[in-house]
C-alpha cells in the first residue's frame, strides 16, 4: 500500500478525494503535529501536513481537499461536527478522527468492543478499522504502519 502525499504544490490534483475519514492533528499534538491522514472510499491513504516546511500545505487549501472541514470544530480536549453527514471522536493528545456518519455506529461498537484504555490506542488502530469496514485491505493497518510508508 502506497501512501500519497499532498503539498501546496499539487493540492489541486486531490480536490475530488471522496473522503470517508480523515484525522486532523494540532501544529502541538502528540505524534505528527499538523498531519492530516485521510482514507477515501477506494481505501487509499493520503497525508498532508500544514507545519512541516518540507512537505508543507497552505492551511486554506485544506479546505479544498475536504471542503466540509469548516463544519468541524476542533478543540483542546475535544471536537464535534455541525455536518449532519459527519461524525467526530477525539483521539487525545491534540489528534481528531472525522468519520462518515454511515459508519458512526459501528466504529462506536467497535471502539466499545476493544475496551481500550486510553484515547491513543484508537489513534493507533482508527485507519485499519476504516478500511475493514471499507471491505479494503489493511484492516489492521496502524498509524505506525502508515508512518513507516511515509518515511520508506
Amino acid at each position: 500500500m502506497k501512501t500519497v502525499e499532498i503539498t501546496e504544490s499539487n493540492y489541486q490534483d486531490y480536490q475530488r478525494i471522496d473522503v470517508v475519514a480523515f484525522s486532523f492533528a494540532f501544529s502541538g499534538a502528540m505524534g505528527e503535529g499538523g498531519g492530516i491522514y485521510i482514507v477515501d472510499r477506494e481505501g487509499q491513504i493520503y497525508h498532508a501536513n500544514y507545519c512541516d516546511d518540507e512537505i508543507y500545505i497552505e492551511p486554506s487549501h485544506i479546505k479544498d481537499i475536504i471542503p466540509f472541514i469548516d463544519d468541524i470544530q476542533f478543540g483542546i480536549f475535544g471536537n464535534m461536527s455541525t455536518n449532519e453527514d459527519w461524525d467526530t471522536i477525539y483521539l487525545g493528545y491534540g489528534n481528531h478522527l472525522v468519520f462518515a456518519k454511515e459508519y458512526s455506529d459501528d466504529l462506536r461498537k467497535k471502539v466499545e468492543e476493544a475496551k481500550y484504555r486510553y484515547p491513543g490506542e484508537l489513534f493507533q488502530h482508527w485507519p485499519g478499522i476504516i478500511l475493514g469496514f471499507l471491505g479494503k485491505e489493511g484492516c489492521h493497518l496502524t498509524m505506525s504502519d502508515i508512518w513507516k510508508l511515509i518515511d520508506a
